[in-house]
């Protein structure tokens, strides 16, 4: 019997030499094939001395030549370490320098970043090399003898997770992984006649049997780069393949299941699980999909090669089975031994040991009572009464996550060496209905590297943006005085509600800037901001203002509102973006106002009277200032005082801007009065020759190599002048977290330090911090300022405040209250947007910051579903974290989203949770929230249809149209829709992601004009923006298709101007859809407006339709009917049907979820429009304006504005993709196209 894989590999070559061993999309090895590769370049690496026990690293995506690295490492007597390409850098970079890989096999594309990731030294080979030097010896030599292998050497090194943060190398010998694969073979029918699909990343211990199987005779079906992630995908190639074994995770299979395409897999005969309970329920869901497969579980460490147990579930036997399937007995020459609970496993698959680690090999490989050498498995297991084995659970904190080997602590530690974290701690929390793992990850920020604002007494939202807190109190006009406050008082409409072009420009270019994208700074630059002061023009008496002057002056303190923003903006800055400072106007002899004070609304540009005054004394106009405490408290704890007396600075220093060219100017007359009250000052006529004293002193700080001729330190600016004072600098550290990244895009920084001179007992100091900022954020001057942290005067110095205090003692500089803030060179793009670009700081807080960065360091499945930032993680008596005690907090248990349960609470929304909880495969309808959202309880486009569909019959009358769910995702919403509460006709614009603050992004769909076909494009790509798919005319009840591309244009754009008036608009399209893009873009250049961005998306036909375009919509026509069912299926195929309603036929057996009526109306949309096109004459009279960016797929043919001129004044931008025409739209191929969408919209 061989005992080395050599012999099973030159066997089967021997014995089937022309069979298929391996299959790659279109390309193939067979046996004799792969055993000549592997010959080759196992030959090849002998040469470079590979001799026994030699680790040779394989970097290789899913191909032929993973499949041939592997074995000729096998061939020439060395060990293979799989490295994936996906995973992290620092990780493949440990792994080849820990496993002594002086040798990496890798593929040509992959040499470069190869050679950077591996050791000086290491030899970098590719299949080409051997090749080329198997061409240059041949005939020059005598061959070298077929290495000899014994059963107790290496085979392959693999890397599993390590408790001290590290991964660790298993060593298995060729004895082991032999017995393995003959096992799987005599057990398992793994062997000659069976297709099994590599689609587990290689450096898992499951993806050995997929990659080796060849070496007993099966055929290896491999999957595309990232197939293990791709449901939809994944289906795809066990059909195209005729695969019939397939491995995978719990968490996988479920979502195969969740496809409601896993049916369609006739070719399977078995379907292994492994890495993970197998529930009951599981069980029966895939035996009832795939009724004549035979369903197995797979039990097995990476220390004991593979697989060690399986349990093959019965059909008559499972509804009586455990909640979690057994993991069975032991395989051949394998044994199971139970000791205080733990299972140690012994037997020819137990590993060496662990490489260059000899006190954790003798730590974890034990001897038994017998004599024989074990392995402790940490994992907990019972006898069944039928001899099997019951899993359970971990005995430590290793699990098994998704399928992949986790050491929580190994997380933990990863997320440690973030900066802001001091303490982590991760743990696993079930979801109660799905049984899905959640990774969740505790921690506790380090204060000296991550200040929060309200720093030890700030809420939550100061650590996660999940609340949304700050910007719904942002949008609640908190500080504006109620309308019960102010019925019943006179009111003043005023002048100038519609603001100038001028004063809507300067207020929308007055941003608060974190993204600096104009470029480099100059010493120029800053001397020219710091010295500008606004321009008078003469000087005016009061008595001369006129209603229209007054109307004029107060709406820059009014609100402005555009398309591009969820929020309000203002024309001066506010700490927080709360506006709690609400401005009083006490008049006397103006523009025939009746004298007395006023309050000033921001929203509704009113003076609304709130005390009378006299007419006595000479003309005036005061303004008074005065806090809102009760708009600042939900957010901020500290400096509340501060922050208003800052934001009434911004408001005087706008004042000081627009007053001076009318020839007036304010001056401060006397503190606030009580304790909202925050100042007063008076309008005067402007007096060139004696102009305000800004109360500050200014010290500027230039970054490091950021600004040419200036070193890093600190500035003073005096007489004109930059004068250094100090090498020291306010770092990113003294910043507050979430605007750390803003700092290091900064070039500069400025201090303002209020002067105890200028104050007037102090208390101007902070107003006049407010008015230093306000005046370098206005004005044309190409430079953009972030406000960065502010001193206290209740003794809650933000960090960036206590530093500057150290560095002007150490200057023997007088301090005083101050105000931070970075800038650096903004673009005329960024200065002209009414978009909310640069206020991303209100969506993201430190939890979603750290989890973003975790993705640039750990594999995928490692990342943790939640951050949750804890002040402190609980502790037990020992001092450990208490992981119970962490398991049970109330903020860990919120589930992703943090909604309550709520039960059906009307005989409706016991209906629909009825119904609900049937499509969406509830254990028991009580388990339905009327809160739960349907596509986060797992609900997908098929689900959708069927949801609506049984919504439609149970509730007559209802009419619900496909789209609902994306406006009314939640029982309680759809029972208002049923109920007629909300009976309002839904637009045939669907929105898909409702996220942003920018204006919105409309995308056409394929033929068909199905949007739920966008739905994960949406998902991806709306950055900032909502995304509406613009659903076909015929696809609900009652419609018909238009008979031309013009007329779907023209009623598509009347939906679009009806939801957003005017430009400028984004439009993308699909296939199809392109062409009605590009209409909908003339027709709306053709109005006048203005359309930001045209993006044509796969907007060639594939090759098959253009090789059978002249047939027409016609069943005779196999390119139409081949196109026709990827609209359903979003792949190509051939179909039985003579005519639309055979062929409706068809569609519905393959998807039983599809209401037939609906894939009727669909089938009717792609008749009419399938022969849709533009002929020369009619594309020489369009001609678009916009810039236009072409994403051709791969294999398609040209597009409809190929080979034609005189369509756009100016030349598109084509970008290749290597996705084809279907799998763009899906994971993984999806990333591609939205990384170059996200580049062409400069993200």
């Amino acid at each position: 019997m061989p005992s080395t894989l050599d012999q099973l590999l030159r066997a089967q070559a021997a014995s089937r030499p022309d069979e298929t061993a391996v299959v790659f999309g279109d390309d193939h090895l067979s046996f004799r094939e792969l055993h000549e590769g592997a010959a080759v370049l196992a030959t090849y690496l002998r040469t470079l001395d590979v001799a026994a026990d030699q680790r040779v690293g394989v970097y290789v995506e899913p191909s032929l030549e993973l499949v041939i690295g592997a074995w000729g490492v096998v061939l020439s007597g060395g060990a293979y370490v799989p490295l994936s390409p996906e995973y992290p850098e620092e990780r493949l970079r440990y792994m080849i320098e820990d496993g002594g890989a002086r040798i990496v096999f890798t593929q040509e594309a992959f040499r470069d970043r190869v050679t950077e990731l591996a050791p000086p030294g290491t030899t970098v080979v590719t299949l080409k090399d051997a090749v080329q030097h198997a061409w240059r010896t041949a005939g020059d030599e005598a061959p070298l003898d077929d290495a000899e292998l014994a059963p107790t050497q290496l085979a392959y090194v693999i890397y599993t997770s390590g408790s001290t943060g590290k991964p660790k190398g298993v060593m298995i010998e060729h004895r082991s992984i032999v017995s393995q694969m003959l096992w799987m073979a005599s057990e398992h029918r793994l062997g000659p006649g069976e297709t099994v699909v590599q689609k587990t990343p290689m450096s898992f211990d499951a993806a050995q049997w997929e990659i080796l199987a060849p070496g007993v005779g099966a055929r290896v079906a491999m999957g595309p780069p990232g197939v293990y992630r791709d449901p939809e995908g994944l289906i795809e190639t066990v059909r195209r393949h005729d695969v019939t074994m397939l491995q995978g995770v719990p968490t996988l299979l479920q979502a195969l299941v969740d496809t409601e395409r896993l049916a369609s897999c006739t070719s399977l005969r078995r379907v292994y699980s492994g890495g993970e309970i197998l529930s009951r329920n599981l069980a029966s869901a895939l035996l009832g999909e795939l009724p004549d497969t035979e369903l197995v579980n797979l039990y097995g460490p990476t220390e004991c090669t593979i697989n060690a147990s399986s349990y093959t579930v019965t059909r008559d036997t499972v509804a009586d089975a455990p909640a979690a399937i057994p993991i069975g007995r032991p395989a051949r020459d394998t044994t199971f031994h139970i000791r205080d609970g733990e299972l140690c496993i012994g037997g020819i698959q137990v590993a060496r040991g662990y490489l260059d680690r000899p006190e954790l090999t003798e730590d974890r490989f034990v001897t038994s009572d017998d004599g024989e050498r074990c392995y402790r498995t940490g994992d907990l297991a019972t006898l069944n009464d039928d001899g099997t084995v019951q899993f359970a659970g971990r005995a430590d904190n290793q699990i098994k996550l998704r399928g992949f080997r986790v050491e929580l602590d190994e997380i933990a530690l990863a997320i440690e060496d973030h900066d802001w974290v001091r303490n982590a701690a991760v743990i696993v929390k079930n979801e109660p209905r799905t049984g899905f793992q959640n990774l969740v990850a505790c921690v506790e920020l380090s204060p000296k590297e991550a200040a929060l604002m309200d720093q030890g007494n700030h809420g939550a939202h100061h650590q996660s943006k999940e609340s949304k807190l700050q910007v719904k109190a942002q949008l609640s006009n908190a500080g504006a005085l109620a309308d019960a406050a102010l019925a019943g008082r006179p009111v003043v409409g005023l002048p100038g509600r519609t603001p100038s072009a001028r004063t809507r420009r300067a207020v929308f270019a007055r941003k608060t800037y974190r993204f600096y994208d104009g470029g480099p700074v100059t010493r120029a630059d800053l001397l020219r901001v710091l010295a500008r002061r606004p321009e008078g023009l003469g000087s005016r008496a009061l008595g001369t203002l006129t209603a229209a002057d007054l109307g004029e002056i107060l709406r820059w303190f009014g609100q402005f509102h555009s398309e591009e923003r969820l929020l309000p903006k203002y024309g001066y800055a506010s700490p927080g973006a709360l506006y709690a400072t609400r401005l009083y106007v006490e008049v006397r002899g103006i523009a025939g106002l009746a004298p007395g004070t006023y309050y000033y609304h921001p929203v509704h540009h009113r003076l609304y009277l709130m005390e009378a005054g006299t007419e006595e004394g000479e003309p005036l106009v005061r303004f008074g200032f005065e806090g809102s405490w009760e708009a600042i408290e939900p957010v901020y704890k500290n400096n509340i005082r501060e922050v208003l007396e800052i934001e009434t600075g911004h408001m005087v220093g706008l004042f000081e801007e627009i007053l001076p060219p009318l020839g007036l100017d304010i001056r401060p007359v006397r503190g606030g009065e009580g304790p909202t009250g925050l100042g007063f000052f008076d309008l005067v006529p402007y007096d060139e020759e004696s102009p305000a004293d800004t109360g500050t002193d200014l010290y500027v700080q230039i970054h490091p190599e950021r600004i040419a001729g200036l070193e890093a330190g600190q500035y003073a600016y005096q007489g004109g002048e930059l004068t250094p004072v100090s090498g020291g600098l306010v770092d990113k550290k003294h910043v507050i977290a979430i605007n750390q990244a803003v700092y290091e895009r900064a070039s500069f920084g400025i201090t303002a330090v209020a002067r105890a001179d200028a104050s007037d007992a102090g208390w101007r100091a902070y107003i006049d911090l407010g008015r230093a900022l306000q005046r370098l954020q206005l004005g044309e001057h190409g430079l953009g300022f972030m406000s960065s942290g502010y001193s206290s005067m209740s003794g809650h110095p933000l960090p960036a405040a206590r530093r500057m205090d150290e560095l002007l003692d150490a200057a023997g500089l007088p301090t005083g209250p101050s105000y931070f803030f970075v800038g650096g060179r903004i673009s005329d793009e960024q200065r002209l947007s009414e978009g909310m670009y640069e206020d991303t700081v209100h969506m993201r807080g430190p939890a979603e910051m750290i989890r973003d960065d975790l993705a640039r360091h750990l594999p995928d499945y490692m990342i943790p579903n939640r951050v949750v930032v804890l002040d402190r993680l609980p502790h037990s008596a020992n001092g450990k974290v208490d992981v119970r005690a962490l398991g049970d907090l109330a903020v860990v248990n919120a589930g992703l989203h943090g909604r309550p349960h709520v039960l059906p609470r009307t005989r409706t929304e016991e209906r629909l949770a009825e119904i609900w909880a049937a499509a969406l495969k509830y254990e028991e309808v009580e388990a339905v929230s009327v809160l739960d959202d349907f596509f986060e309880s797992g609900g997908n486009s098929l689900i959708a249809v069927a949801l609506i569909t049984k919504i439609n019959r149970e509730f007559t009358g209802a009419g619900l149209p496909l789209q609902i769910l994306f406006e009314s995702p939640t029982i309680e919403k759809l029972a208002h829709r049923v109920d007629g509460a909300a009976a309002a006709p839904a637009s045939r614009l669907v929105r898909l992601c409702a996220e942003g603050a920018r204006s919105p992004i409309y995308c056409w769909p394929g033929l068909g004009g199905y949007t739920m076909n966008l739905r994960h494009l949406a998902a991806a790509a709306c950055v900032d923006r909502p995304f509406y798919g613009v659903q076909a005319h015929g696809i609900n009840r009652g419609e018909a298709p238009y008979d031309t591309i013009r007329e779907m244009a023209a009623a598509d754009v009347a939906a679009i101007r009806r939801r957003q008036p005017s430009g400028p608009y984004t439009l993308w399209g699909y296939s199809f859809g392109a062409r009605v893009a590009f209409e909908s873009a003339h027709l709306l250049e053709e109005a006048g407006e203005q359309v930001e961005n045209l993006f044509l998306i796969a907007p060639g036909s594939p090759k098959v339709r253009a090789e059978s375009a002249s047939g027409g919509a016609s069943y005779d026509n196999p390119g139409f009917t081949q196109i026709l069912y990827s609209v359903f299926a979003g792949e190509l195929a051939d179909v039985p049907a003579r005519d639309a309603e055979s062929f409706a036929k068809y569609v519905t057996v393959q998807f039983p979820a599809l209401e037939p009526d609906l894939v009727a109306r669909i089938i009717a949309i792609v008749e009419k429009t399938f022969d849709f096109t533009y002929s020369f004459k009619e594309l020489t009279e369009r001609t678009v304006s916009c810039p236009v960016t072409i994403f051709k797929a791969r294999g398609d043919d040209y597009s409809f504005l190929e080979g034609t001129r005189g369509w756009s004044t100016r030349p598109p931008t084509v970008v290749e993709l290597n996705a084809d025409h279907y799998s763009l739209l899906r994971s993984p191929d999806l990333a591609e196209l939205v990384k170059k969408i996200h580049y062409r919209l400069g993200r």
